[in-house]
C-alpha cells in the first residue's frame, strides 16, 4: 500500500497511538488496515507504525498541519463537542447528568474526547465533562458555534430560612429573605440555573439542588467555611477558566478574592441599593450584557493569554459602565 502524506501527517500526529483526522481519511486508513477503532476511537494498528517509519525513512517527517485548526474528530466525538458547546453549563452530555429526552454519549465516546484535552471532568464526578479553552476553539472552528466561557453566578446566602430544622430543603428553597431573594431574581436573569451557586456561611459554594437543613452560622464564626475552603471549591468548579459574577456583601467578597481573582462584583451602596440594582439588572437586558462584558474583561485581565495552537477566545466588545457599576465594592 502507499500512504499519502495526509495520512503520513495523521499518524505521526498520534498521541499514544490515538489519531484524528478528517473521517474520509480516517476511514482510507483503516480500509488500509494502519488503524482500528476500539470504541469509536481510530487507534494505530502496528502496520500503522510500521508504514509511518517506512515513511519517515523515505520522505522524512510530514510536516504539522497548520496550527490553531484541530483536525475533525470522528462524527460521535465531534457531536459531542458542539453539544456541550450549545448548552450553557458546557457539559456533555452522559446517561447520568443528561436530562429527559435529551441525547447522551456513552462512556466509549466520552473518553476519547477527554483524551482530545478538548474537555475535562469536575473532581470526583469523571462523566460530567465540560469544555476546556481547546474544546470551546474546535467548538467555534469546526462547528460555526460562538461558544465562549461559562458564566458563573454566585449569591450570598441569608440568614432568613426555612422554619423547620428538621427538615432538609434544597439551597435553592432554603433562604427566605427579601435581600438573598432580590440577589436570587438578579442571578436567575444572568445565567443558567446550574450555574449559580450560593456562598453559604457553612457549606461554601452550593447548588441549588443541593439538600441543606436549617443552621446558624455567619462569615467569621467558628464553624464558618474559610478561604482556603472556598479555594478548593473554586477550583474544582473551574472558575480559573469561567467568567464569575458575585452578588452579595464585601464579607463573601473578601472570602473569594484570593482564589477568584478575576471575581466581578456590580453591586455597590447597602442593602437597599443592591435590591435596586438587582431589580434592575431582572429588568434590563442590556445591564446584564454589560456586566458580563466587564466580567469578561477583568477574567482576560487578570489571565493575560499564553501561546497556543488553538485559537483564542474572540475579543469582546467594551460596554460603558452605569454610574453605580465599579469592579469592586468599597
Amino acid at each position: 500500500m502507499t500512504l499519502s502524506p495526509t495520512g503520513a501527517r495523521i499518524l505521526a500526529e498520534n498521541e499514544d497511538g490515538i489519531v484524528r483526522g478528517h473521517p474520509a481519511a480516517l476511514a482510507r486508513l483503516h480500509g488500509d488496515r494502519l488503524i482500528r477503532y476500539n470504541g469509536g476511537t481510530p487507534i494505530m494498528t502496528p502496520a500503522g507504525h510500521q508504514a509511518l517509519a517506512d515513511w519517515i525513512a523515505q520522505h522524512g517527517r510530514p510536516a504539522p498541519a497548520a496550527p490553531g485548526i484541530a483536525p475533525k474528530l470522528p462524527a460521535r466525538q465531534h457531536e459531542a463537542v458542539l453539544t456541550a458547546a450549545r448548552r450553557p453549563d458546557q457539559l456533555v452530555p452522559s446517561r447520568e447528568t443528561a436530562g429527559n429526552g435529551e441525547e447522551w454519549f456513552n462512556a466509549r465516546t466520552l473518553e476519547g474526547i477527554r483524551r482530545t484535552g478538548f474537555v475535562t471532568a469536575y473532581p470526583g464526578d469523571p462523566r460530567s465533562l465540560y469544555l476546556t479553552a481547546e474544546g470551546r476553539a474546535y467548538a467555534r472552528q469546526r462547528g460555526g458555534i460562538d461558544v465562549r466561557r461559562r458564566k458563573f453566578v454566585l449569591v450570598a446566602c441569608g440568614q432568613n430560612k426555612q422554619p423547620d430544622p428538621d427538615r432538609w430543603y434544597p439551597a435553592g428553597e432554603l433562604y427566605t429573605g427579601g435581600y438573598h431573594l432580590s440577589l436570587r431574581g438578579a442571578a436567575d436573569a444572568l445565567t443558567s440555573p446550574p450555574l449559580i451557586r450560593i456562598v453559604s456561611a457553612l457549606h461554601g459554594l452550593v447548588p441549588l439542588t443541593r439538600k441543606l437543613r436549617r443552621y446558624d452560622v455567619r462569615p467569621g464564626d467558628p464553624e464558618a467555611i474559610t478561604a482556603d475552603g472556598l479555594s478548593v471549591q473554586t477550583a474544582a468548579l473551574g472558575l480559573d477558566d469561567a467568567d464569575v459574577i458575585f452578588l452579595g456583601g464585601q464579607d463573601y467578597i473578601d472570602l473569594l478574592v484570593p482564589s477568584v481573582p478575576h471575581l466581578f462584583t456590580p453591586l455597590t451602596g447597602g442593602m437597599g441599593q443592591h435590591k435596586g440594582q438587582c431589580r434592575q439588572a431582572r429588568e434590563d437586558a442590556s445591564l446584564r450584557e454589560r456586566w458580563w462584558t466587564q466580567a469578561a474583561a477583568l477574567f482576560d485581565r487578570h489571565h493575560p493569554p499564553a501561546p497556543s495552537r488553538s485559537r483564542p477566545e474572540p475579543a469582546r466588545p467594551t460596554g460603558a459602565h452605569l454610574p453605580f457599576v465599579t469592579e469592586r465594592p468599597r
